[in-house]
């Protein structure tokens, strides 16, 4: 009854047209990615950043492997140095740069920086993978790296040397995305997407289990109840499930799909909305929203639309 139930599911998603999965997959994904940054900032209330990414990445497994375990066999060898890359490069790397950043810098701001993935991911399909650069697209990415800068050096919260190194580091993580993105279009691109994302999984979920096991402060708080139950404890990893099963592991799929739907740079204009999500969240969340702000975002939107002007398939 589930294979049959899982079949139906996947036969229907095919039957749908790319004209009318692209807009919702980018919708979807930016409403899951936008708000991925306050999740990450409500485990660290109860976790360090490294078991934030080791919590997320056991659940994200813990959610694909039941509908993906058997796509492993499509994988061959020549396929599984791009898989660690997009592994290691593309997800191990942002897990951690992410939530070390969010403790010192509003999670509004990393969404909008996060918007600068399209820009290094045309940057990088041009350096490396030999992807054609007209002037309006590297103007485009002129653009985004303006807004990065007033986010940075204008926008952050306290405007401290720490807020703004931490900035800084933020950055890293859509450069990550934007290597992984064109790995997976080049040389992954006759994978099935659920393989793709299952063996990222299956090497980040036991390495995420051995980090929390050997962690000298392991512990399952939300199961320790001698001192009574501690709702922010359950908050922490509520948030932390949610990253990992709806944050990580769908979200990875369904970006993959749509990786292999449209090209690397159109793919990655799934951060045109996630800022916007991202700064909802974090008005709610009680942080300082100003004019800064939007103009950082402006310019990077701006940025982001001129590079994916016109969608090709690259």
């Amino acid at each position: 009854m589930f294979k049959s139930w899982k079949k139906k599911i996947f036969a229907s998603v095919k039957s749908i047209s790319d004209k009318a999965l692209i807009p919702f997959l980018i919708g979807v994904l930016s409403l899951i990615w936008g708000s991925s940054y306050i999740l990450m900032k409500i485990g660290l209330k109860s976790f360090t950043p490294y078991e934030v990414s080791a919590w997320r990445y056991v659940f994200a497994f813990l959610a694909i492997a039941p509908f993906a375990f058997k796509k492993l066999s499509q994988i061959n060898r020549r396929d599984w140095p791009w898989v660690m890359v997009v592994t290691f490069v593309g997800t191990a790397l942002p897990g951690i740069i992410y939530p070390t950043s969010v403790r010192f810098v509003d999670s509004s701001v990393i969404g909008i920086i996060n918007a600068l993935t399209p820009l290094f991911t045309l940057s990088i399909g041009f350096a490396v993978f030999r992807i054609k650069l007209a002037f309006f697209k590297v103007f485009g990415v002129l653009l985004g790296l303006v807004g990065a800068a007033v986010l940075i050096l204008v926008g952050s919260p306290s405007g401290s040397d720490t807020s703004v190194s931490y900035a800084l580091l933020a950055i890293l993580a859509p450069f990550c995305y934007g290597i992984s993105t064109n790995v997976i279009k080049s040389k992954l691109g006759h994978l099935n997407p659920l393989a793709i994302t299952m063996a990222m999984f299956i090497q980040l979920g036991l390495l995420g289990i051995l980090f929390l096991l050997l962690s000298p402060n392991w512990k399952v708080p939300f199961l320790d109840i001698s001192s009574g139950i501690d709702s922010m404890h359950i908050e922490s990893i509520a948030a932390m499930v949610v990253l990992g099963g709806l944050g990580t592991s769908l979200a990875l799929f369904l970006f993959y799909n749509l990786i292999q739907r449209t090209s690397a740079v159109a793919a990655s204009t799934v951060t045109y909305i996630m800022p916007v999500v991202a700064l909802f969240w974090g008005f709610l969340s009680g942080e300082e929203i100003d004019i800064w702000h939007a103009v950082g975002f402006a310019f990077i939107v701006s940025g982001v639309f001129l590079v994916n002007i016109m969608w090709k398939k690259t």
